[in-house]
């Protein structure tokens, strides 16, 4: 019995090596989340940029900063979580008017079936990020056709047909943006769309394909990982300030 708890105990001594060793690089990771958001809300920097500098810098070698990106998800989180702090209620002003902008143009294009992804959806976008809409079409022409009879100045990503159920990814910019919490990047004017095409299958399973960030503090909605517009007016709804000394609604729902 004594060999066989020796044994036990040889054996357990790598598994508690190996916990301390992953959390070790969680944390780094968490690090290097941070500092990437804060890349991001500050220095206006593209996700993979801001992720790749922001490894070097914390472990000061390039050859390992790759171990250390962090997930997207990862990178959501670090991003509400700066905005929330740094934020407050005016990214929160901000988030309710560019949704109701995004809500706006979903009803132009209601014929596609159009539902709002992304960062705009999860709370951790910032104003020079796009605002990401999905549409469901038979063909990408038809959403083309309505964009030029709204008067759209459009262009189509041309690799954007090599995903699957995709036909195209269409980007144009509104004129139009509700003023940000911080200013915003040198050269940007309006709102950036993003619409990604997807062929008429893809709206079965858009729900089951959609995650949105496992995060309690945030609306159902915006847990989602894909809203429609009935889901988007409701998400404004229920976050929206109060009026007539009626108390806003906070916290999970």
């Amino acid at each position: 019995m004594a060999r066989t708890g020796a044994r036990f105990g040889r054996r357990a001594r790598p598994r508690v090596e190996t916990m301390k060793h992953s959390d070790q690089r969680f944390r780094l990771r968490e690090r290097v989340a941070a500092l990437a958001a804060r890349r991001m809300i500050e220095g206006g920097e593209t996700a993979e940029s801001a992720k790749h500098k922001a490894a070097s810098e914390i472990l000061g070698d390039a050859s390992r900063a790759r171990a250390f990106l962090p997930a997207d998800e990862e990178l959501g989180d670090a991003l509400r979580a700066h905005l929330r702090c740094f934020g407050g209620s005016a990214h929160a002003r901000w988030l309710r008017q560019r949704r109701r902008q995004a809500l706006g143009w979903m009803e132009r294009l209601q014929r596609f079936e159009p539902r709002l992804t992304g960062s705009l959806l999860d709370a951790s976008a910032t104003p020079d990020m796009p605002v990401e809409l999905e549409l469901f079409a038979d063909s990408a022409k038809d959403v083309e056709a309505t964009l030029l009879d709204l008067g759209v100045d459009f262009r189509v990503d041309p690799r954007s047909g090599q995903r699957r159920h995709v036909h195209e990814v269409i980007g144009f910019v509104d004129p139009e943006a509700p003023p940000g919490p911080t200013p915003a990047p040198r050269g940007l004017r309006g709102t950036a769309f993003l619409l990604t095409v997807r062929q008429l299958v893809a709206l079965r399973t858009s729900t089951a394909r959609c995650r949105g960030p496992d995060d309690p503090r945030l609306h159902r909605v915006e847990r989602a990982g894909a809203a429609d517009a009935t889901m988007l007016r409701q998400l404004i709804a229920e976050t929206d300030e109060p009026s007539d000394g009626q108390p806003a609604q906070s916290g999970p729902r």
